[in-house]
C-alpha cells in the first residue's frame, strides 16, 4: 500500500498567509525526507474569509521539493473548467513533475462556486464526463474534434503533450454510489472520501469492483482511501490534541453542504468528536495507527491511502510531529 499525504491549503483570515505558504514547503521536504510516496493537494473558489491556496502554481511550486514522489490533485474541480485549459495546464505540470502527475479529478458541490462561474449546478456530471473524454483524447491525438452538449472542439491540437505515455492517469473522486460506478467506467482509479464510515465502505468497495469486471475492466490499479489521521502519544490525548483543528474543519465542511451524498451515517452530527473519528478517522497512538491502517490495506484493498496530517490552525510543531511519527513508526509496518 503505498502512502500519501493530502496537504491543506485552507488557512484561518488571521494567519500570515505568506509564513503558512513557507510552511507547505517545509512539510514538502519533511514528508519527502519520511518515507511518503506522493503529495495531493486540493482545489476550492470563494473560501473567504478563509484563505485557500490555488492548486495549480502551488503544485507547480512544491514540485520543487518533491524529489521522486508522485504530486496529484485531490480534487480538480474539473465541471468548473474549461478542459483545454486543463490539458495544457497540466501536460505542463506533468512535465514539471518529471512523469509523476495523477490527475484526481471531481464534481465539486458548493452553489456558490458554480454561481460564480456563471454555470448551473445540474449541468456538473454532464460536463466532468465530457472533460475527462477531452483531457484523454487531447493528451493522446492530434486534430482533435468534439461535439458536445458543454463543450465543442474542431480539429485541435495541444502541444507540448504530457511526458507520461500514452497520458497520466486520472482518478475519480466518488461518495455516492452513482458517482462510484461513474469512476469504475471512466477514471484510471476511484478516490474514496474520508467522510464514509469504514463499514458503508465495505460495500462501496464490492460495488466498485463489481462495475468493472462486468465492464471487462481490470482492476490491477486498485484505489485510494481518503483518511484524516492524527499521531498522538496514546488515543486519549490524540483525540484532545486533535479535537479543536479536525473537528473544526468537519464544521466547515458540513456547513458547506459536503455529507449531503455521504452515503449510510455521514456522521453530520460533530458534537461528539470521539464519535465523529470512530471508523471514519484514524485519530491514536502508534498502535492504534498501525491497526486501523492495515484494516485500510487488508480488508478493504486500498492500495493508496491519502492521509491529512495537517488541519487549519494546527501548529507547525504538531503538524511536524505528526509528519515524522508517521513516516518513521507506522509506514514501515503497513507497506
Amino acid at each position: 500500500m503505498d502512502v500519501g499525504v493530502f496537504l491543506g491549503s485552507q488557512y484561518g483570515p488571521q494567519q500570515d498567509i505568506y509564513a503558512a505558504f513557507q510552511g507547505m514547503v517545509e512539510q514538502t521536504r519533511l514528508i519527502r525526507d519520511n518515507g511518503y510516496d506522493a503529495i495531493w493537494l486540493g482545489q476550492h473558489f470563494l473560501s473567504a474569509p478563509e484563505q485557500y491556496l490555488q492548486t495549480t502554481p502551488l503544485l507547480g511550486r512544491l514540485a520543487a521539493e518533491a524529489g521522486d514522489m508522485w504530486l496529484g490533485t485531490n480534487l480538480l474541480l474539473l465541471p468548473l473548467l474549461n478542459p483545454v485549459d486543463v490539458a495544457e495546464q497540466y501536460a505542463t505540470m506533468d512535465i514539471i513533475t518529471g512523469g509523476k502527475l495523477i490527475l484526481g479529478v471531481g464534481l465539486g458541490y458548493r452553489d456558490e462556486e458554480f454561481k460564480a462561474f456563471q454555470l448551473n449546478k445540474k449541468d456538473r456530471v454532464g460536463r466532468l464526463v465530457e472533460g475527462v473524454e477531452i483531457l484523454k483524447r487531447l493528451w493522446t491525438e492530434e486534430n482533435v474534434s468534439f461535439e458536445g452538449k458543454h463543450f465543442t472542439l474542431d480539429n485541435v491540437t495541444i502541444s507540448p503533450r504530457p511526458l507520461q505515455k500514452p497520458r497520466p492517469q486520472i482518478w475519480f473522486g466518488a461518495t455516492a454510489d452513482k458517482a462510484i460506478q461513474r469512476a469504475a467506467l471512466q477514471g484510471d482509479a476511484w478516490i474514496a472520501t474520508s467522510m464514509t464510515e469504514w463499514g458503508e465502505m465495505e460495500r462501496q468497495v464490492a460495488l466498485y469492483r463489481k462495475t468493472r469486471e462486468e465492464a471487462g475492466l481490470p482492476n490491477d490499479n486498485g484505489f485510494a482511501k481518503c483518511v484524516e489521521l492524527f499521531v498522538g502519544d496514546d488515543k486519549e490525548s490524540a483525540l484532545r490534541e486533535a479535537e479543536p483543528y479536525i473537528g473544526a474543519k468537519y464544521k466547515a465542511y458540513y456547513s458547506w453542504g459536503m455529507g449531503n451524498n455521504v452515503p449510510g451515517n455521514s456522521g453530520a452530527d460533530i458534537s461528539n468528536f470521539a464519535e465523529l473519528t470512530r471508523n471514519r478517522f484514524i485519530v491514536g497512538g502508534v498502535d492504534d495507527v498501525i491497526e486501523e491502517c492495515l484494516y485500510h490495506r487488508d480488508t478493504l484493498g486500498v492500495t493508496h491511502l491519502i492521509v491529512r496530517l495537517n488541519f487549519p490552525g494546527m501548529p507547525m510543531e504538531l503538524v511536524r510531529r505528526s509528519i515524522e511519527r508517521f513516516g518513521k513508526e507506522v509506514i514501515p509496518a503497513i507497506r
